[in-house]
């Protein structure tokens, strides 16, 4: 039996050494050979070290090249239709059943692509930051081991990953480094889409508006060609968040309210929150705070996902802020602080920050120096440096009002450097 990279894969991924799983088994040398395919151990042996690593024998595939061939092909279709559709429920489900096969391969590329592919789906599925972090750090150990298709799997879910932890820059780098690689791959039309829409929507949070609207308008093509509702409606979200990056308020709404209208004609019902809170964005940058309030308060009544609604929330404390009701500013805070207690992630504790920062600003006592630093390092360790140059201006201010002028000078500098390097700027001449 071909199993080794099962044994493999699977110590790495409990952080054990050989030594730990080959005592009272086999020498450490005989489990390497064995890790590396380059002999075929007894069954007896296989069941101990498979009992070791707590792998259930039964769950191993037989070697049965037709049913390698049958279950790649399920995986493929799997990956296809959750790429394409693009519903978390339904990608749950799908989840769900490919977890439930136990799928253990003597094929080891087949078994590789499955690992990938899980991966793929639980990074969609918002899983574990955590959890997720040492999956993809196992699998880099294995991944001299992987074709080129998987290399362009691991490629995306690493991307997927950073954009997730708020670290733009590095997502960049993974999903160019696709980019530099993808013509030496057979991908499908709708694996390509998929990657253009990602790449839209990276640049688009980086700020480089002109190549995130050319790769978008790629995936709209093929989305609407093919009659992908629900994908077509995201692009035309995504434009409308282009347009208003560039001030373009006409050309934004005339795409949101496209998105509407698909949405109510396909019945897209769970778009609608999205929907709503990029109008509620739109309308606040306009300086219209009632409309967008209005706005912000429709997206969290549309949206049943209550990761999702965080963003709502936070944008409405935001604009009562514009508006310095602390009233209302402090109740909505309130009310996501509640809503994290709930949901208890530590994906989501930049919103902590976030709503601890605006009551301190909205206290009698004013902004707290402990607050603010601590915020500051946090989005430092994310290097999201739209938040360090946001709330170290605040601060600056703050330390300015309470005549401590030497740190106000300091944090301003400070601040003026996060700022340059969130417009991407190298000197005041290039402002």
């Amino acid at each position: 039996m071909n199993v080794g990279h099962l044994i493999r894969a699977e110590r790495i991924r409990q952080e054990m050494k050989q030594v730990v799983i080959a005592k009272g088994i086999c020498t450490p040398s005989y489990l390497s050979k064995i890790e590396r395919n380059l002999i075929s151990p007894s069954e007896e042996v296989i069941r101990l070290l498979f009992n070791k690593l707590d792998i259930a024998f039964d769950s191993l595939q037989k070697n049965d090249h037709q049913s390698d061939a049958e279950f790649a092909k399920l995986l493929k279709e799997n990956y296809k239709a959750v790429i394409t559709t693009r519903n978390d429920e339904f990608t749950k489900k799908k989840l769900d059943y490919l977890e439930e096969q136990s799928a253990l391969f003597e094929n080891d590329s087949l078994y590789y692509t499955y690992l990938l592919i899980v991966l793929r789906f639980r990074l969609i599925l918002g899983g574990s930051l955590d959890e997720c972090s040492r999956e993809i750090g196992a699998l880099e150990k294995i991944s001299k081991s992987f074709n080129s298709f998987q290399i362009y799997l691991f490629k995306i879910n690493k991307a997927i990953y950073y954009y997730a932890t708020k670290n733009r820059i590095k997502s960049i780098e993974y999903l160019e480094g696709v980019l530099s690689i993808v013509d030496t791959i057979a991908l499908e039309d709708w694996e390509k889409a998929e990657l253009n829409y990602m790449l839209g929507l990276i640049y688009t949070a980086d700020n480089r508006i002109f190549i995130s609207i050319e790769y978008i308008r790629r995936a709209l093509d093929y989305f609407r060609e093919n009659f992908l509702m629900s994908r077509v409606l995201d692009c035309y979200v995504l434009i409308g968040v282009t347009r208003k990056k560039s001030e373009q308020f006409e050309e934004s709404l005339e795409s949101y309210l496209k998105a509407k209208q698909l949405c109510d004609e396909f019945n897209l019902y769970s778009q609608k929150g999205v929907i709503h809170h990029n109008l509620g964005s739109l309308y606040g940058m306009m300086g219209n705070n009632k409309k967008a309030i209005d706005y912000f308060k429709m997206s969290i009544k549309y949206k049943s996902d209550k990761n999702s609604r965080l963003i709502s929330i936070f944008s409405l404390v935001m604009e009562y802020s514009k508006m310095r009701n602390k009233d209302l500013v402090n109740e909505w805070c309130d009310k996501g602080i509640s809503l994290l207690d709930q949901l208890d992630s530590e994906n989501l504790s930049s919103y902590y920050h976030h709503f601890i920062f605006y009551k301190s600003v909205n206290s009698q006592q004013g902004l707290s120096e402990e607050v603010a630093i601590q915020a500051i390092n946090h989005f430092k360790t994310l290097q999201d440096y739209q938040y360090i140059y946001k709330y170290s201006i605040a601060l600056a201010e703050w330390y300015y009002s309470n005549k401590k002028y030497k740190l106000s000078s300091i944090t301003f500098n400070e601040a003026n450097r996060f700022g340059y390097i969130y417009r991407k700027k190298k000197t005041w001449e290039d402002l």
